[in-house]
């Protein structure tokens, strides 16, 4: 049975990754935006959200999810 702890870690894991793509895609050089691309905020916003509901989820402790 998975835990609200576990599914918040997962889910801050997730979004810590998502946040790292975002941040790290310039870097590469993906794309041709002069700065910070469309795709870029919604990566932002939907990692941003992701780590709040993790943490929430984190918070929870060990009920059922």
């Amino acid at each position: 049975m998975i835990t609200k702890r576990q599914l918040g870690l997962f889910i801050l894991v997730l979004g810590g990754l998502l946040l790292l793509a975002s941040l790290t895609v310039d870097f590469v050089g993906v794309g041709g935006w002069g700065e910070w691309g469309p795709l870029q905020r919604i990566g932002l916003c939907l990692s941003a959200l992701a780590l709040l509901v993790g943490r929430l989820l984190l918070l929870r402790g060990e009920h059922p999810a």
